[in-house]
C-alpha cells in the first residue's frame, strides 16, 4: 500500500474534480443560462445535477484505474500508460481551446423550475458525455493518483474529495456569474476556454517532457 499525506489527497483530489469540471461545454452554459435566469443558487443545483453524472464517471474512471496501473510495475507498461496520459490531457486541452460555447447554447433550453427537474437537466445534458472518463483517466495520471495501491478507505477519500473539487467549481461558476450578471457576455465563456485550455496543453507538454526526460 502506498501512503500519502492527508493534504496531498484533498489537493490532487479536489484539483481532478475542479479541473475536470470546469472546460465548460453544454453543461457549462446551461448553468450560466440558469444563473443568469433564476439566480445563483438555481444555476448552482443545475450544476448540482452535473456533479451526479460526474460522480458515476469518477467511480468508473477508479474502476478502470485500478484494473490498469497494477500493470505499471512492467516499465513497458508504465511508459505506455503515461504517453497514453499526456495524450490525452493534450486532446481535451486543444478540444477545450476550439469549443465554442456560443455554438452549444442553442442547444440548451431552460424551462421548468421545480428543483428536482432543475437538477434532473444538469444531470441529463452531462451524462451523455462518456468521454470524460478518458479525461479524468488523464488527471488521474497526470496528478500521479495511483489508486489501485490504496486501501479502501483511501479510495472512497480519493471519489469524495474529487466529487467536491467538481461540486466546487459549480459553485465557483454560479456564484462567479451571479456577481458578474450585468457585465457577463457568453463570449467571456470562450476565452475562458481557451485559458483552460491552453494551461492542459502546456501541462501535457511539459509532462511528455519530464517522462522522456527520465528514458
Amino acid at each position: 500500500m502506498i501512503e500519502i499525506s492527508a493534504f496531498e489527497l484533498v489537493l490532487k483530489g479536489m484539483a481532478i474534480g475542479f479541473l475536470a469540471a470546469a472546460p465548460t461545454g453544454p453543461s457549462g452554459v446551461l448553468v450560466i443560462q440558469r444563473t443568469l435566469n433564476k439566480g445563483r443558487w438555481k444555476g448552482f443545483l443545475t450544476g448540482l445535477g452535473v456533479s451526479i453524472s460526474d460522480a458515476v464517471y469518477i467511480m468508473i474512471t477508479m474502476m478502470c484505474l485500478s484494473l490498469v496501473l497494477g500493470y505499471l510495475e512492467n516499465p513497458t507498461v508504465s511508459f505506455v500508460v503515461k504517453i497514453v496520459g499526456c495524450a490525452l490531457l493534450l486532446i481535451f486541452g486543444i478540444t477545450t481551446v476550439r469549443n465554442n460555447p456560443l455554438a452549444a447554447s442553442k442547444e440548451v433550453k431552460v424551462r421548468k423550475d421545480s428543483l428536482w427537474q432543475i437538477m434532473a437537466t444538469g444531470f441529463a445534458v452531462a451524462i451523455v458525455n462518456p468521454l470524460v472518463v478518458f479525461f479524468y483517466m488523464g488527471l488521474f495520471a497526470f496528478f500521479s493518483l495511483p489508486v489501485d495501491d490504496f486501501d479502501t478507505a483511501v479510495k472512497m477519500q480519493t471519489y469524495l474529495f474529487v466529487l467536491l473539487g467538481d461540486v466546487c467549481w459549480w459553485f465557483t461558476l454560479s456564484t462567479l456569474i451571479n456577481k458578474l450578471r450585468n457585465r457577463f457576455d457568453l463570449r467571456g465563456l470562450w476565452m475562458i476556454n481557451r485559458v483552460l485550455g491552453t494551461i492542459l496543453i502546456v501541462a501535457a507538454a511539459a509532462w511528455c517532457t519530464s517522462i522522456l526526460i527520465k528514458l
